[in-house]
């Protein structure tokens, strides 16, 4: 399962708001939508910011 997949998942199961995780991660909403639609990828200091929060939540 890709980062985005995994992203997605916890929005779709948790409930969690787009602009929550963007803020988290220090960027905009509109760069993160970009990502979850997979127009643009994100850089490495926020991959290891998700890949953490991500870790959080039981997938």
């Amino acid at each position: 399962m890709t980062l985005k997949e995994r992203t997605q998942s916890i929005i779709d199961n948790y409930g969690v708001k787009k602009s929550f995780i963007a803020k988290k991660l220090g960027i905009s909403n509109a760069l993160f939508s970009l990502f979850i639609n997979g127009k643009q990828p994100l850089q490495k200091p926020e991959i290891v910011k998700l890949e953490n929060f991500i870790s959080t939540y039981k997938q």
